[in-house]
């Protein structure tokens, strides 16, 4: 029942979430053009590169270590002591290159994009997810994202530019990292500790997590850096528009994942009959999921283009096209990586986003230097399929109980199994 209220409290929450974005994000496009959105989302790609180990998949460590029932002090004390060490490593290699190798304009926009590592480091959603609450990190996104609509529909449209939303984009991002973090203090003391042998110790325990969880962000945003430097800033403003409804679509399936991740960290460990049929549950969710929301991206996807960005942006109506593929198979890469990070297999989904990110990297300049920005709408749906072949084979070599095979969790017989047992466990 928990799995039931969290999904749908999240799905609730997070569809507002999203709907606000749907409001601002046509408004935006709109008002800055391919070329002024495409050079905001190059900044970002930039950024992200350079805070490259602040997020280092602390959300997955962070989980994990709270589910096997480590206290929150010593868990939160050790990661974000951590970040604010790279945090501090970040910003020294800004400023040195930045001075250096930056126009002054580019260099003051990516130094006031780069606020945004502070809020980071206080966004403990890791805590809220292994706690089963995630109305939290919803509420958290919602005010962030309230705030965001707020100043863009006032102070943005006073002042349009690339670097005012930056400074929105920096504004949302605090109120959500302080959302978070400021209830957890008030009933917890917060234990930092920034010597260096330490924090080490605890870099070593999560770089496999982090390791993966960057590569599933590079897998993404390198398209956009390639496209960016191989083709125009205008073609980044035409992909990152198909881009991000591909994002808002995925929304419902990132909510199942966070839903059900501490099912799977808690129960799949276990050797129980029940869990090939609640695996199998879950990766029929995942699909059907999927291939309903590619059919409606694909059916709908010129009006969507025209409506959401005006005939400005009618180039990326084949790219949002190639995104529906997307849409219907990462849903499986995401269960895939659920399995292997609840039967601790690090090493293996390190290796899993490893195989995409390789994939996107070779393939972005093989597809974009070959077919331009069509080239670059093909990318995701090519490291999807490669991604899931991978996955599946790792998967299988994971398994030490005979019950998280892939020919177990797809065994429609298992599937009915599951439900019928989910039925019972909600009746009860």
């Amino acid at each position: 029942m928990r799995i039931i209220i969290n999904f749908i409290s999240k799905i609730g929450v997070d569809s507002v979430s999203r709907l606000l974005g749907l409001l601002t994000l046509p408004f935006i496009t709109r008002t800055l053009g391919p070329e002024g959105y495409g050079a905001f989302s190059y900044l970002f790609v930039i950024v992200s590169y350079y805070g490259f180990f602040i997020d280092f998949g602390y959300l997955n460590y962070g989980t994990n270590r709270l589910c096997e029932k480590e206290r929150s002090e010593d868990v939160i004390g050790r990661i974000i002591s951590l970040q604010i060490i790279t945090a501090i490593a970040s910003y020294t290699v800004i400023l040195i290159s930045g001075l250096i190798f930056l126009e002054q304009d580019k260099f003051l926009n990516i130094l006031l994009f780069s606020l945004i590592f502070i809020p980071q480091i206080i966004a403990i959603k890791y805590f809220y997810l292994a706690s089963n609450k995630l109305y939290y990190n919803s509420l958290a996104e919602l005010s962030g994202q309230v705030v965001y609509a707020s100043l863009v529909f006032t102070f943005f449209a006073v002042k349009p530019s690339v670097t005012t939303l930056i400074i929105i984009s920096v504004i949302q991002a605090f109120i959500t990292g302080l959302i978070l973090f400021v209830p957890y203090r008030r009933n917890h003391r917060l234990q930092l500790d920034l010597n260096l042998k330490k924090n080490f110790q605890t870099l070593k325990e999560a770089y496999k997590l982090g390791l993966s969880s960057k590569a599933e962000g590079i897998t993404s945003s390198f398209i956009i850096l390639i496209t960016g430097m191989l083709l125009t800033e205008h073609a980044v403003g035409l992909y990152n528009s198909s881009y991000k409804i591909y994002i808002i679509l995925l929304t419902v399936v990132q909510g199942m994942s966070y839903a059900m991740m501490p099912v799977l960290l808690k129960n799949i460990k276990q050797s129980s009959e029940s869990n090939r049929g609640r695996a199998s549950v879950i990766f029929y969710a995942f699909l059907t999921a999927g291939i309903i929301l590619g059919l409606i991206t694909f059916l709908f996807s010129e009006k969507i283009t025209l409506v959401m960005f005006g005939n400005e942006f009618a180039e990326a109506i084949p790219i949002l096209r190639w995104f529906s593929l997307t849409i219907a198979l990462w849903p499986v890469v995401m269960f895939i990586g659920l399995m292997l990070l609840a039967l601790n297999q690090f090493g293996k989904l390190l290796i899993l986003t490893l195989i995409s990110m390789i994939s996107s990297v070779v393939l972005s300049f093989a597809l974009i230097y070959a077919f331009g920005l069509t080239g670059s709408a093909m990318v995701l749906p090519c490291v999807a399929v490669i991604t899931i072949i991978g996955g599946f084979i790792l998967l299988n070599g994971a398994d030490v109980t005979g019950k998280t095979r892939v020919s177990e969790f797809i065994s429609p017989a298992n599937f009915f199994d599951g439900l019928r047992d989910t039925y019972f466990r909600v009746k009860s």
